[in-house]
Formats: structure tokens, C-alpha cells, sequence
């Protein structure tokens, strides 16, 4: 009788455990499914599909995670130095969505973007998701192996649009929007060169981590995979892109003091033959040298081209921010607000029309939605973030110190690129779920489950 009494004081226990291990097996189906999920009919092909599987995956985890606290009465809450900047921001979210120009875009998203209030509190359900249930190593190193996986097929379907027709057309569309310049861009299933490039960018650090520790020959499978994503980020043509890939990766190598020898001058070799690799294709096969030349060029060049449009977006986004400072026009609003000016839109952009719905800046983006304290709130939240990354490398050594290496270059590509582009829901839930993870680790520097811990606080474990 006594057996059958322990039997059953364990049940809870077991289920509380199944169910940790079913909201973290979301949370991978989150990082894998995101990225490559595509409607394969009409034009919006990429992101009203990944935002309502962003939203429905975190209903679902946040539900198992109700399971868990209620048969188990653990996890506990676990606070994070960034956790006061992120409430501030949900809480700027909901009051402009209530102030909103158009309270139902705001709350369910607009059409092509599909970033409202809704899936911004997703984004923070994955981001505490990550605390509390991904906060170690081990864990966070699985989100890494998983980001790796869904990152190969989507590099090799970018590859693949090289030499191939569209499949479906919202494909179509995408590749012919921004073929304009005349040479082929590849976006893979991300929705457009700009977001796919600024995946790889994210990702690239994590693959190499993961390649660093792993002890087989899969790890050529690893560097091939990290070679071709090099290549990929070439032929998106994106220079935001570029410029977050080289910083992402110099991070991550001068950080990665776990690293041998071998290993980092794998890591830098081969992205240096990547690059060769990526711009013989260029000039050879994809475009000319004069195009790649021009599209360099074009960086430095105020009066014309995508830095020119940049110029003239931000000029008009800083006057909406000046009309409402407090609580910003709404989210996803900004193509309803933007001052319609058809001369200068036909100078800037050509005589196609175009809608301006995104500031092209991350910051200004979030200003222009939600207010000036919302934005310092948001930026608070990153620097926080970026902050607790630091003091993990630092605390740590081996593997652990490595994959907060990789974290801090990937955050940090992540954000650089952002300031040049947008948030976009085929990227944004999994960095903040893995921020998540990675707060987590300086509240418990072991390697363990935070469910798993429970029985530390049981007296008769303490004797």
C-alpha cells in the first residue's frame, strides 16, 4: 500500500514533466516551422501564415504551461533583468492599439505584415517561454541545432531559386518585385531577400557554435551548411545584410574563447572562401561585375537609390513621430498615415506604385506605433538583453561561454540589420525566444531544468 501511495504522490510530478517536455517540444516546432512555412496560393504567401502560427503555437505553449504550474506548482516565476522594460512595452502596445487610427490593424495586424498587438504579446509569451522553460545550455544549444536545421532548407531553397522558376505565386511576385535591378535576389520560403538575409545573419553564429562542439563528421555537414548560408546572404543583394553578417561573425569569432585553434581558423577560413565563393557566382553566373559594383557604389550615393528612399522615409517618419509622441498612430497604421505624395514617391521609387507601410528602422518603426516611451522601452529591453548576454559569456567557460558567444553575435546582426530594415514575424519569435533562453542561464548557471528543480525546495530532499 505504501508503493501504491508513492505511485500515485508521483503522478503529478510525471505529468507536470510530460507536459515541460511537450511546451519545449513547441517551442522547437516554433524555431523550425516558422521560417519555412509558406501559403502556396495568392500573393500573401509568407507572413499571415507565420504570424498565426506564431500566435497559435504560443496559445498552445502557454496553455501546456498552465498544466505544468497547476499539477505541479512549478516553475516558479523567474524574473529577468530585462522583464520591467518589456512590460513597459506591452503596456505602451495596448494603449496605443486602444488609441489606434485603426484599432483592428493594430490589434489583429495589417495586411502584408501582420505584426499587431496580438502577435506581439506572442512574442513576449515565447520570450518568457524561453525563462522559463529553455534557460540553460543545453537547452538553448537544442533551439541552435533546431534554428540549423529549418536554416538548411531554407538556404538550400535560396540556392535552388537561382536556377529554378517560381513554385507558387507569391513567389512570383516577391521574385519579380525585387528583380528591378536586374539580377535574380533569392528570399527562400522567408518572404523577400531583406528578411532572408537577415536570418542568415542571426543564424550563422549558431551553426558555427554548433559546429565547434560537435565532435563528429557531421561537423562538415555544419561548416557546409554555414559556407552555403555565406553564399546565400551574398545573393540576396542586400547590403544591410552584408554589413550584419560581417559584424554578427566578428563578434562571434572574437568572443568565442572556447574555440580551438583549428576550429576558429576553420570558421574564418572557410567564411572567407564563402565570400570568394559567393561573389565568383555573383559575377559569373547571377549577374555582372558592373551590376555588383553599381549596387555597392549605391551605398554611399544620398540622391538616389534605396539610400535616398531611406532618407526620405525616416524625414516623414520623424514628422508622424513629432505629430503623436506619446502613444504613436497605432501598430502596423504606418501605410495608412504616411503622408501620400505621388511626385516624390515617382522620384524616390519609380513610376510603380508603392505603399510606405514600414519606417525601414527598427526604432523608428516601434516610435511611430506605439510613442517615444514605447520605443525607449523596447530599446531599453534590447540593451538588457544584450547585457545579461555579456554577463553570461563572462560567468561562463567551455560550450556554454561559446553558445553566449554565438547568442551576442546573432543578437547583435540581428539588431544591426533591423535598423536598416524592420521587424518581421519570420524572424522576431525566435530571437526572442532564444533572449529568453539565454536571460535564464545567470539565474541558473548549472545546467538544469527549472521543473526538474522542484524537489531542491521539498524539506525531505534537504534531509
Amino acid at each position: 500500500m505504501q508503493n501504491i501511495h508513492k505511485i500515485h504522490s508521483l503522478q503529478p510530478e510525471a505529468v507536470g514533466a510530460a507536459v515541460a517536455g511537450f511546451v519545449r517540444a513547441v517551442a522547437i516546432t516554433l524555431v523550425v516551422t516558422v521560417p519555412l512555412v509558406v501559403t502556396p496560393w495568392g500573393e500573401a504567401a509568407y507572413s499571415y501564415v507565420k504570424s498565426e502560427l506564431t500566435i497559435a503555437l504560443a496559445l498552445i505553449g502557454l496553455l501546456g504551461w498552465m498544466v505544468v504550474f497547476v499539477t505541479t506548482r512549478h516553475p516558479k516565476w523567474q524574473g529577468t533583468l530585462p522583464e520591467l522594460a518589456l512590460w513597459a512595452f506591452l503596456l505602451a502596445g495596448l494603449l496605443s492599439t486602444a488609441t489606434s487610427v485603426d484599432p483592428s490593424v493594430s490589434l489583429f495586424g495589417g495586411l502584408g505584415r501582420h505584426e499587431g498587438l496580438l502577435t506581439i504579446c506572442a512574442y513576449a509569451v515565447w520570450y518568457f517561454i524561453g525563462v522559463h522553460f529553455l534557460g540553460s545550455q543545453r537547452r538553448y544549444q537544442s533551439l541552435a541545432v533546431a534554428a540549423g536545421i529549418a536554416a538548411t532548407v531554407a538556404i538550400g531553397y535560396g540556392i535552388l531559386q537561382v536556377f529554378a522558376p517560381p513554385l507558387f505565386e507569391g513567389e512570383a511576385f516577391v521574385r519579380e518585385w525585387y528583380g528591378r535591378l536586374g539580377i535574380p535576389r533569392v528570399g527562400s520560403t522567408l518572404g523577400g531577400p531583406l528578411v532572408f538575409g537577415g536570418y542568415l545573419a542571426f543564424i550563422l553564429p549558431m551553426v558555427c557554435a554548433v559546429a565547434a562542439v560537435t565532435r563528429s563528421r557531421v561537423r562538415v555537414v555544419w561548416l557546409a551548411v554555414a559556407f552555403l548560408a555565406v553564399i546565400d546572404v551574398a545573393l540576396t543583394l542586400t547590403r544591410a545584410s552584408w554589413l550584419a553578417l560581417l559584424a554578427g561573425m566578428g563578434i562571434f569569432v572574437a568572443a568565442a574563447t572556447g574555440m580551438t585553434s583549428r576550429t576558429r581558423r576553420v570558421v574564418i577560413g572557410g567564411s572567407a572562401v564563402a565570400v570568394l565563393a559567393a561573389a565568383l557566382i555573383l559575377m559569373a553566373v547571377v549577374s555582372t561585375p558592373s551590376q555588383v559594383r553599381s549596387r555597392v557604389t549605391a551605398s554611399v550615393d544620398t540622391s538616389a537609390g534605396s539610400v535616398a528612399q531611406h532618407i526620405y522615409i525616416w524625414r516623414h517618419v520623424a514628422q508622424l513621430i513629432r505629430t503623436r509622441p506619446l502613444l504613436g498612430w497605432g501598430l502596423d497604421t504606418l501605410g495608412a498615415v504616411f503622408p501620400y505624395d505621388r511626385e516624390s514617391l515617382v522620384r524616390y521609387f519609380g513610376l510603380r506604385p508603392v505603399t510606405v507601410d514600414r519606417a525601414h528602422n527598427d526604432v523608428l518603426q516601434v516610435a511611430v506605433s506605439v510613442g517615444i516611451p514605447g520605443a525607449m522601452a523596447y530599446v531599453g529591453f534590447w540593451v538588457l538583453v544584450l547585457m545579461e548576454g555579456v554577463r553570461v559569456w563572462r560567468r561562463h567557460a567551455g560550450p556554454p561561454r561559446l553558445f553566449a558567444a554565438a547568442w551576442l553575435g546573432g543578437l547583435a546582426a540581428y539588431l544591426l540589420q533591423a535598423q536598416f530594415s524592420f521587424s518581421t514575424v519570420a524572424i522576431t519569435p525566435l530571437v526572442w525566444l532564444m533572449a529568453g533562453a539565454v536571460c535564464a542561464w545567470e539565474s541558473t548557471p548549472a545546467d538544469v531544468d527549472h521543473l526538474d528543480s522542484h524537489d531542491r525546495d521539498d524539506p525531505e530532499h534537504h534531509g
